[in-house]
């Protein structure tokens, strides 16, 4: 029934419902033989209006999703310096089997930056792959911000990439994808930083060497 269009599944339960009646209705003035013709087909009736019942109401019921509309920001980016930057200004290389991991930690403040080379590795990462010894710098932190950044990606990436974007009394977190053909970092669900998270996100935006974008359409 997947080619029938939904309103003509609805015409035919109609059409079933009046035959089911005359059936039930033959029933009660026929005997032998032809009475087990009419239950038998009266059954046969049953059993499609409830099979076609079922289809068109989830055809007709069924909830259609709506894509929300998160603001947009993008920003000049040099992917080809990004590493040699974040170094000079004191963050910690990890290695991921799916790119590469920044940390900075000053003080009471935590700065991270992820850039993801490898989407399909990212979603899919091995437990072996996952460090297992806590960092003894952020059990002293009390705010934490992060960037993470898809130089790599594809549709699935994107689809997920706004629900990154984040903020709580103690984090901020923000997912941006590196556009090619304009050269520019987007962030897809950009949320204004608020409270001591508005000088982190300046300072982070500056090791990193981000700046707004204007044209974007």
């Amino acid at each position: 029934m997947k080619k029938i269009k939904t309103r003509t599944i609805w015409i035919s339960v109609a059409i079933s419902f009046l035959l089911a009646i005359g059936l039930i209705f033959a029933v009660t003035q026929t005997k032998g033989a032809w009475t087990n013709v009419i239950i038998v087909c009266l059954a046969i009736v049953f059993i499609y209006m409830t099979i076609a019942i079922q289809i068109a109401s989830t055809r007709t019921f069924r909830y259609r999703f709506k894509p929300v509309k998160h603001p947009t920001q993008a920003y000049t980016f040099s992917k080809e310096t990004i590493d040699l930057r974040l170094k000079q200004k004191g963050y910690k290389l990890r290695n991921m089997p799916y790119g590469q991991s920044y940390l900075l930690v000053d003080g009471i403040e935590a700065f991270k930056v992820v850039l993801v080379r490898n989407c399909e590795k990212y979603f899919n990462q091995d437990e072996k792959d996952t460090p297992k010894a806590g960092n003894k710098e952020l059990e002293k932190c009390k705010r934490f911000i992060g960037f993470e950044i898809f130089i790599d990606y594809d549709e699935d990436t994107l689809r997920k990439l706004p629900d990154f974007s984040l903020q709580g009394q103690n984090i901020f977190y923000a997912g941006f994808y590196y556009d090619v053909e304009q050269e520019k970092l987007i962030c897809p669900n950009d949320i204004k930083p608020e409270g001591p998270f508005i000088e982190m996100f300046d300072r982070i935006k500056e090791d990193i060497d981000l700046k707004i974008f204007e044209d974007l359409k």
